[in-house]
């Protein structure tokens, strides 16, 4: 039995038991929107990560030793005159325990001037005498000026703790995320409502760091529902102008709503929820899915119409209705078959990323397509066949020759005429110079960049980068082979000149270490002459200096900076850059002083929150080139395999590779950067380019099987097919363009470069 008789014989099984169909798909839908009700939205920071990069190996190593998590800045800054005023220390205090009683708080990581591991290091005849900045609030003029002696004379307290010009203070605390917390908004809230009751008239109060960032990329992320449902309306609009009949519109838009409720029900049972990507990967879906339907009522009309013209006298609507739908479904579905599992197949190849973001995001669209395509072909014969059949308008509208019509049959014109070389020499030109924009593109991925310029969180972080050293981290973690290797002289020189080089970077706002403290010890002991400002030469003397701190300070002021057997040592870098360009660019300029500077016995690693997110810069360049390589593997092997022919699969995957090679061009021209966002424009372009190829290769073959010339089956693929293409390529265009009033870069760059793709793919197609 050929595949036409076959899907025939299926198809009058689903139109004899319409209702049966429609019950068991209903049950199914309400199943899966059950399961889909549980999902809840997902962010936290190892979602976004590569996993086994050596960048985000060595933050966890440093998480586990120097309890390093969640950096966040508060800034304190009074309206009038300085930080020195009893008011405003007393409210520092006060801020210092309210976050110190947050439970995710790291109690040893919570540092501000009200802190008690905040020291102050003279020299005096007997040693050396550490004592707490205050042991209580300054109130008297001079406990104020002696606070303020105490700061100048450590260099380590500026713009870590205190400003350069003393008008703002700053509160630096680390975070631990609850076991079983699932993303940063419920912590967020904790350390805001801590801020929030320090706040009046008389203070400015500003917040960053990473928890911060995460928390405001979810409160965009938890606006995916409003932007899917204004996306419902855009392509519902497209599918009334490609069909012109409520019932065109109803149905494609009634499949793409199931389809999305059985991914998303797929997606809670397999163990998963919502993250920044996924959580929009719903309009990818609608607009996928709907976009087959299309073909599908597409030709259930043309068959409709030839049927009707065709039929004996006395031929009823209803036997007509229900034969054009099983013609329609027989001519159709083994295309949409192939390319449905086409897209998906390519869309779940992601799943070898390392990303888990991407991985989810590749998988709840494959799941989405495939059961696009299980609906496709149950749901909509069974109702097209319980509904009335096509008015005698619909019909003579559908036939109806409009403008988009006569542009395609305007295409087909110079496609196979003399112009055709002419044509495809120019068309080439424009794709190279389009491609060409790819030697612009830049990689880059910055969280805070993502926020609207004129966010709260973007407001805060211009505060704290001006006026103190950042809340952007880079660590980096020196390790000896033997206990005690930090104490060697020559490491904490090599510590002391690679912070001084960084110091001398824009955008590095401060930078300390153990080698910071013994500086100032050795000052201190030596009546704070500034000759003694160094690291000492001999290694007992270090030795001795921290046992004499030992002695009046606590012993764990310097956990932050050094672990208990003096074996493994951090350099903590403040950023007030979080662009992982950036951040790549210093790691490039330290590794001669790494490799120089530090005695071979010593080895230097880096991590810290930027360095992270830096990670993601190699692993979209290497992966979305291994992607891409991928997926069109898939569809060269499928589609050949498919359509028993190599040609036919170059004719597929070439066309896929050249929507790519200008998607990223036309990137590179319009300066959008190639982050986690935008890299998964290029499995969409190949994905859905795949589809539109597909579609119009089946139907020009058909046409040219029924013995038609090359230029009758131009014009019937391009008007048919093509045509489809167009009304799905709007679809997606549109259901997207709602991210464009988005303040959320991270949205709004998705969207353009899917609209940028959209118009070349169908254009590439036809």
């Amino acid at each position: 039995m050929s595949s036409g008789n076959k899907w025939r014989a299926y198809l009058r099984f689903i139109t004899a038991h319409p209702r049966c169909v429609v019950a068991l798909l209903l049950g199914l839908t309400l199943f899966f929107a059950y399961e889909a009700s549980h999902l809840v939205l997902k962010n936290t920071l190892d979602i976004w990560l590569p996993r086994g990069n050596p960048y985000v190996e060595t933050t966890r190593e440093i998480q586990a030793i120097f309890d390093a998590h969640n950096i966040v800045v508060v800034a304190i800054a009074p309206q009038h005159g300085d930080i020195y005023q009893p008011a405003v220390l007393e409210r520092i205090a006060r801020l210092h325990d309210k976050i110190l009683a947050i439970p995710e708080a790291v109690p040893s990581s919570v540092l501000s001037v009200a802190a008690r591991k905040a020291k102050s290091i003279r020299g005096t005849p007997d040693g050396m005498e550490v004592r707490p900045l205050f042991e209580r609030i300054p109130k008297t003029p001079e406990e104020i000026a002696k606070l303020k002696q105490d700061i100048a004379a450590n260099p380590f307290y500026h713009r870590a703790l205190v400003s350069d010009d003393g008008k703002v203070a700053a509160l630096v605390a680390d975070f631990k995320q609850k076991p079983d917390a699932v993303n940063y908004t419920a912590l967020y809230e904790e350390i805001r409502a801590a801020v929030d009751s320090e706040r009046d008239p008389s203070v400015a109060l500003y917040v960053g760091g990473t928890v911060v960032n995460f928390a405001a990329v979810e409160q965009y992320t938890t606006q995916g529902a409003f932007y899917f449902g204004v996306a419902f309306v855009i392509i519902m609009l497209v599918q009334y102008g490609s069909f012109r009949s409520l019932q065109g519109m109803f149905l494609p838009m009634l499949t793409a709503t199931l389809s999305v409720l059985w991914a998303l029900g797929i997606l809670h049972l397999r163990g998963l929820d919502l993250d920044a990507v996924n959580s929009i990967t719903t309009i990818l879906i609608m607009a996928i899915t709907s976009g087959h339907a299309i073909q599908l009522l597409k030709r259930y009309y043309e068959e409709y119409a030839r049927l009707k013209a065709e039929a004996p006298a006395g031929t009823s609507d209803r036997q007509l209705n229900q034969t054009a739908v099983v013609e329609s479904g027989a001519k159709v579905g083994s295309v949409m078959l192939i390319a449905g599992c086409v897209a998906a197949a390519t869309f779940l190849s992601l799943e070898l990323s390392k990303i888990d973001m991407i991985r989810h995001f590749g998988f709840l669209a494959g799941v989405g397509i495939l059961s696009g395509l299980v609906i496709e072909m149950t749901l909509i014969p069974a109702l097209r066949s319980l509904l009335r059949p096509p008015k005698r308008q619909e019909s003579r509208q559908q036939a109806a020759a409009g403008v988009l019509d006569r542009l395609l049959l305007f295409i087909s014109d110079k496609m196979v005429s003399r112009h055709a070389p002419a044509i495809l020499a120019i068309g080439t030109l424009v794709v190279v110079a389009i491609a060409a924009g790819a030697f612009r593109l830049h990689v880059d991925n910055s969280n805070m960049r993502f926020l609207g310029a004129d966010s709260q969180p973007r407001k805060d972080e211009r505060v704290l980068n001006r006026a103190l050293g950042g809340s952007n981290t880079i660590y980096f973690l020196v390790e000896g082979k033997e206990p005690d290797s930090i104490k060697d002289p020559r490491v904490l020189m090599a510590m002391e000149r690679l912070q001084t080089f960084l110091n001398r970077q824009d955008g590095i706002g401060k930078t300390q270490s153990l080698a910071d403290l013994v500086k100032r010890m050795n000052k201190a002991m030596h009546n704070d002459d500034p000759t003694y400002d160094v690291i000492p030469q001999d290694r007992d003397l270090v030795a001795q200096y921290l046992f004499l701190y030992s002695l009046s300070g606590d012993p764990d002021d310097f956990n932050n900076y050094v672990d208990n057997d003096y074996q493994r040592a951090l350099v903590w870098t403040f950023v007030k850059n979080d662009s992982t360009a950036y951040a790549e660019e210093i790691f490039a300029k330290v590794q001669p002083i790494l490799a120089r500077d530090f005695p071979p016995n010593v080895t230097v690693r880096i991590g810290g929150s930027l360095s992270e997110n830096s990670a993601l810069n190699d692993t979209t360049v290497r992966e979305k080139i291994l992607n891409t390589i991928q997926m069109a593997a898939v569809i060269f092997v499928l589609t050949a395999l498919l359509l028993r022919s190599a040609v036919g699969g170059l004719f597929v995957v070439t066309p896929v590779l050249i929507i790519v090679c200008t998607n990223f061009g036309l990137m590179g021209w319009l300066g959008i950067p190639l982050d986690l966002g935008t890299a998964t424009t290029a499995s969409m372009a190949i994905g859905i380019g795949a589809d539109y190829e597909i579609y119009l290769l089946y139907r020009f073959r058909e046409e040219l099987a029924r013995g038609v010339d090359l230029k009758t089956a131009t014009d019937r693929s391009l008007t048919t097919s093509g045509k489809a293409i167009l009304f799905v390529a709007m679809a997606v265009a549109g259901g997207y363009a709602v991210l464009l009033t988005s303040d959320f870069a991270f949205y709004s760059r998705l969207a353009t470069a899917v609209i940028a793709t959209m118009l070349v793919s169908a254009l590439s197609a036809i």
